[in-house]
């Protein structure tokens, strides 16, 4: 005998949006990190690691037991537990994380190998490499004494083919014209070089893309305060639409008791040193669902580096001894400082890693710690040492790829001095002459 399905259509209907109802409830828990307890028989609450690495396929270790590989989730019971990752050849990430019950912890894990590959990016004698305020090319001068005597520009910018990235000359060196003995910096646009010559006392602009010719070269020697003073207020500007996104009661303590202000790469945090004791308010905005778990410091003390997390409230601080105050470059300041519409701060504006500077990331720090370069994250852990080999201090930079920083070092290839980039190794820092080594520019590779 045949169902009628007419007659019993209603129940039909019935039925199916009872298992639909109860599928997407079902869903919609495990999602959130439910499972059934097959001993209570009931739905257990649980919280979820959701954890990527790079690069991909590294292990995950919670409490020590191996789970699976990143890029996954992986659903745990709320409590606080050791999240170990670890994949061959480098360096091992772990931190502890508190899992809360339908919360989604993230973790993304940027793991720095054991052996970086170390590469010449410059063939000449490199005198005083500047880096520009972007960090995406570097300005050296190379000495009178060799044939390629000048000043050169090195792009650190990536390229899908890699064409036109090697070393270009913008001037060149002649005979009572030294560039190696000029004192030469990047415009804070990033976009020209300015060359000043003690003797006669004149400043030039040259542009970096281009061998400038000493028949046409720019002088700005008169018009240098008023060129300065526009860069100082278009870079002051991009950095007040920066602080406005800061709580209000942030803008002020920064404003009045902060200086050495760097934004990270993606302008979510804030490394900054603190210059008086203060206590940053609980609760500036909403709190944030599956924030960060770390241990943070709300109370300030002057002369410590502290980084301020912009989307989650939360601050830390940055496990780096400050040397004793130094005089540093300032922005233009307001008159008016009676609002936070008119914040009067410090930023940093040299681009080495004798101070911490961001790494690409945005979660990390970097820094020379005494002979290493050493990165850390953003709230104190997973200190790392991502380079121990030969290099001249203070000359690390960190280009705008997360693949490499580069370095300046007297490394010796024809003699076999090529020391493994994370061993440590006996070197003297010594200023480059010419019966020494070559200085000259390295990248260290981490993809």
């Amino acid at each position: 005998m045949k169902f009628d399905f007419t007659k019993h259509r209603i129940l039909f209907f019935f039925f199916i949006l009872f298992v639909v109802g109860n599928g997407t409830f079902l869903a919609i828990k495990f999602a959130s990190g439910y499972r059934i307890d097959f001993t209570t028989k009931t739905l257990k609450p649980n919280g979820i690691l959701s954890a990527n690495s790079s690069p991909a396929g590294a292990q995950i270790f919670v409490d020590g037991i191996l789970k699976t590989a990143t890029n996954s989730n992986l659903p745990l019971e709320p409590n606080k537990y050791l999240i170990e990752i670890k994949k061959e050849g480098f360096t091992p990430w772990k931190k502890e994380l508190l899992i809360e019950k339908e919360l989604v912890a993230f973790v993304d894990a940027f793991l720095f190998p054991l052996v970086p590959d170390l590469k010449p990016l410059t063939f000449s004698q490199v005198a005083n490499p500047a880096i520009s305020p972007n960090n995406d090319r570097i300005a050296y001068a190379v000495p009178l004494s060799d044939p390629n005597a000048g000043l050169w520009v090195l792009d650190l910018s990536d390229s899908i083919f890699n064409l036109g990235r090697g070393p270009r000359q913008i001037a060149k060196s002649r005979s009572g014209a030294d560039l190696a003995k000029t004192n030469y910096f990047w415009s804070l646009d990033s976009n020209q070089v300015v060359v000043e010559f003690s003797s006669p006392n004149r400043k030039y602009l040259l542009n970096p893309n281009q061998l400038n010719q000493y028949s046409v070269l720019n002088d700005i020697t008169l018009t240098y305060k008023t060129l300065n003073d526009s860069w100082q207020n278009e870079n002051n500007l991009k950095n007040k639409i920066k602080l406005k996104k800061l709580p209000l009661l942030m803008q002020e303590i920064v404003a009045s008791q902060a200086a050495e202000l760097q934004f990270s790469p993606d302008n979510t945090k804030l490394l900054y040193t603190a210059t008086a004791s203060a206590e940053i308010p609980p609760n500036l905005i909403p709190p944030v669902v599956s924030s960060s778990t770390q241990k943070q410091n709300r109370k300030i003390e002057p002369n410590r580096l502290y980084v301020y997390d912009i989307k989650e409230d939360r601050n830390f601080e940055v496990p780096f001894n400050l040397p004793s105050p130094t005089p540093t470059p300032k922005i233009s300041k307001s008159k008016n400082t009676s609002s936070p519409s008119s914040l009067d701060t410090e930023f940093l504006i040299h681009n080495t890693a004798d101070t911490p500077r961001w790494f690409p990331t945005s979660n990390h720090l970097v820094w020379i710690d005494n002979d290493k370069v050493v990165a850390y994250e953003y709230d104190g852990t997973n200190q790392t040492i991502i380079y121990s080999g030969s290099f001249i201090k203070p000359y690390v930079f960190v280009s705008p790829s997360s693949s490499r920083i580069i370095v300046l070092s007297e490394i010796d290839f024809a003699l076999g001095n090529t020391p493994s980039p994370t061993q440590s190794v006996p070197k003297k820092q010594v200023t480059p002459t010419p019966t020494a080594p070559k200085a000259n520019l390295y990248s260290v590779s981490f993809r």
